[in-house]
């Protein structure tokens, strides 16, 4: 790798006002000065450090100007991968970014694999492996609350507390082993209850860590939301009253939504894959069965359920019988057409809604919606909200990591109680050490590094 000049298009392809080309490596001044050049024709003998120079790119070989752009150096250890980096910002156009791309590489830059600039700040201690991911986090983010999350981890909140957790392992470890690699200096025994105590803290840390993945997940993610009911109940014109656009045909026409449409929706900064759905209820329509039988499928990988009622018509057996048969996923109950006439008892949704929530909208007027997004919000996050000091574990890796120094940590308790020496202890305690090192990287294998790094974005 140290040998190695790399170079890659670092914007996403496509029409734009700039796209950049980036060379990190030994040879990226070396490069760069061959293809620079000012308006004299000259070549960038200089480039001063963090500086951006204004030029062209230039064909060493025929003189042909690629384009204007402008260069900047960042030299090693001052940079993102803590090499001689080199950028070009160049018009961004598909053609002009290849051209300049190839001319790189012609000069003996290697075309970068995906993730490799990253890869290279992690293997030369710029950042940790949870830091990196947190790259392509904020990269993907879908809303602020997701990017607050992923800077957050990218800024070290992660690696500073599973740092804390390796070093209280570790201090125990180097105590307890002490005492038994060398006896002859009569180094005091930890007590077996001191020694629980002192895993029960770690191990109430890492549970509050896997805690918060359910909320990182839905960062990451989106929340899969599904719109329930039967025919003509307002699922398509609540999507369109969430999203504020005609996103779904809406009709007085029962099975008029035949197919589901998927939309991201931000709700108090969780995101929802929000589906409307055909309504459901008994068809000779061969195309509408197959939109019900979609429905159904949605439904059994929902994560929230937002199940309507029609406030202007009377309770029925179908509203019932759908309810009955929803899976066993929070639900929030909403009752739409409350700027209708109200021909639905409250007190009829409120029994058939038991424990759930209940929300009246009207989808037309779009009224209540605050009322359910704070419903959608309590039920999400468990009314605790976050906060800029917050953090959530939103990686399956880390939290996979997590949960196997969990079990390593348990498993050492459970031998304590049961009175075993604290020496086989030690066994589960390394376990969980190792385990925790994952997150960060030290204990990661090169394999799972190509496998982190592979999924990155070209470029990056």
């Amino acid at each position: 790798m140290e040998a190695e000049t790399i170079a890659a298009i670092a914007t996403a392809i496509g029409e734009a006002s700039i796209g950049i080309v980036k060379v990190s490596g030994p040879a990226s001044v070396k490069i760069a000065r061959t293809v620079f050049r000012n308006f004299g024709n000259e070549a960038a003998a200089l480039l001063p450090p963090r500086k951006m120079v204004y030029g062209r790119v230039v064909d060493p070989d025929t003189g042909e100007m690629i384009d204007e752009a402008l260069c900047v150096y960042m030299p090693a250890p001052h940079s993102y991968t803590c090499e001689d980096v080199v950028e070009f910002q160049a018009h961004g156009g598909t053609a002009v970014l290849r051209r300049v791309l190839a001319l790189l590489l012609r000069q003996g830059a290697r075309l970068a694999r995906p993730g490799e600039f990253t890869e290279r700040a992690f293997l030369n201690g710029r950042i940790d492996l949870s830091q990196a991911e947190a790259v392509m986090d904020i990269i993907r983010a879908k809303n602020d609350a997701a990017l607050q999350n992923a800077n957050s981890q990218l800024a070290g909140a992660l690696s500073q507390r599973i740092a804390k957790l390796r070093q209280e392992l570790l201090d125990f470890l180097a105590q307890v082993e002490a005492a038994i690699d060398y006896p002859e200096d009569e180094i005091e025994v930890m007590p077996p209850a001191r020694a629980e105590e002192s895993i029960r803290l770690v191990l109430s840390e890492i549970e509050e860590l896997l805690a918060s993945a359910r909320v990182g997940k839905i960062l990451r993610e989106g929340l899969r939301t599904v719109i329930a009911g039967r025919p003509n109940v307002g699922k398509s014109s609540l999507l369109n009253a969430l999203l504020g656009e005609d996103r779904a045909l809406v009709t007085e026409i029962p099975g008029t939504t035949r197919d589901s449409i998927e939309e991201y929706l931000d709700v108090r900064g969780i995101p929802l894959r929000i589906v409307d759905t055909a309504g459901l209820r008994d068809s000779d329509d061969r195309i509408e069965q197959l939109g019900i039988q979609r429905t159904r499928e949605f439904l059994s990988s929902a994560a929230l359920i937002l199940f309507l009622l029609d406030a202007s018509q009377p309770l029925t057996p179908e509203d019932i019988e759908i309810f009955a048969s929803l899976p066993p996923v929070p639900v929030i109950i909403v009752v739409n057409k409350m700027d209708l006439p109200q021909l639905m008892d409250s007190a009829q949704w409120q029994q058939l809604a038991g424990a759930y929530t209940i929300v009246p909208i009207s989808a037309r007027e779009r009224t209540g919606f605050a009322d359910l997004e704070q419903a959608i919000e309590r039920l999400v996050l468990d009314g605790a909200g976050w906060n800029a000091e917050m953090f959530f574990v939103s990686n399956a890796r880390h939290y996979e990591s997590l949960g196997a120094a969990k079990t390593a940590l348990q498993s050492a308790l459970s031998g304590l109680r049961d009175g075993l020496p604290l020496d086989c202890a030690t066994i589960d305690l390394r376990a969980a050490l190792s385990a925790l090192g994952q997150i960060t990287g030290e204990t990661v294998s090169d394999e799972i590094v190509r496998e982190i790094f592979a999924k990155f974005c070209l470029g990056k």
